[in-house]
């Protein structure tokens, strides 16, 4: 009578376990591993995680490493590109600096100047010689404008008159790496006799084809190249200067031209 009494107060929905007084835990927890063959189970969840790592195919990787190296190709070739503009550019801006400052110091030289010879050449350079004053000193002298065929160095030499300088002395450098090919059908210096007719030079169209000036001038044509390869530039000047002490009485010859070469 106990033991059916006892089975009565057990609660509905439990199954007792023979010898124990504890309930059999039904349906397991998923992820629990509590009750084999119970659905969701911690070897379900393992399974699922290592499906994950299964990583990427050869096939993959070497599309990859295509696609990158196409993508490297086209950066390198933009890189390149913009390095051999700017090196361009550079080399054009070196070009024109060194033509500014040549024809600067030349525009003192040659705007006091009493005298220009009629140029000539040798063997291995192009000249001209002018009178003229020191600006600073006062003192007359005479100068020649020398231009380096084989080097492309344009020099100014000064000497006092009845002393010329010894054939091959080395003047001051103005300029360097002009462009020598062609001179022939150009020459760099070029003279205008006062009360002539204008050349063709820059410039000279502003004033008409009739002007005739009342002085001397002295036409500079050079072309300068700096860099190399991709990264060369060029630079060109064509400027007429004016010897403002000249006129058209200025005698043809003059002490200055004993630093001509012989021929």
């Amino acid at each position: 009578m106990v033991t059916d009494a006892l089975r009565s107060r057990r609660p509905a929905g439990t199954a007792g376990t023979p010898g124990t007084g504890r309930a059999v835990r039904t349906g397991g927890t998923a992820g629990t591993g509590e009750s084999p063959g119970t659905a969701g189970t911690g070897g379900d969840a393992r399974a699922a995680r290592t499906g994950g790592d299964a990583g990427i195919s050869l096939v993959e990787v070497l599309v990859s490493m295509a696609v990158m190296g196409v993508l490297m190709a086209m950066v390198t070739a933009g890189i390149l590109q913009v390095y051999r503009v700017t090196g361009a550019v550079e080399a054009v801006s070196t070009a024109q600096s060194q033509l500014h400052v040549a024809f600067q110091r030349l525009d003192k030289e040659i705007r006091y100047a009493s005298w220009i010879g009629e140029p000539g050449r040798d063997a291995g350079a192009w000249y001209v010689e002018f009178a003229g004053t020191d600006p600073q000193t006062r003192v007359p002298g005479c100068r020649q404008l020398r231009l380096d065929t084989g080097r492309g160095v344009l020099q100014l030499l000064h000497w006092t008159p009845g002393s010329p300088p010894a054939a091959g002395t080395a003047g001051q450098t103005l300029t360097s790496y002009v462009v020598t090919d062609g001179l022939a059908l150009n020459p760099p210096f070029q003279r205008q006799k006062a009360g002539s007719l204008t050349y063709d030079a820059a410039g000279a169209s502003a004033a008409g084809p009739g002007f005739v000036p009342d002085y001397q001038r002295l036409r500079i044509r050079l072309t300068t190249r700096a860099g190399t390869g991709d990264r060369s530039g060029t630079a060109n000047a064509d400027i007429a200067f004016t010897a403002l002490n000249t006129s058209r009485k200025t005698p043809s010859d003059n002490i200055c031209s004993e630093g001509r070469p012989s021929p």
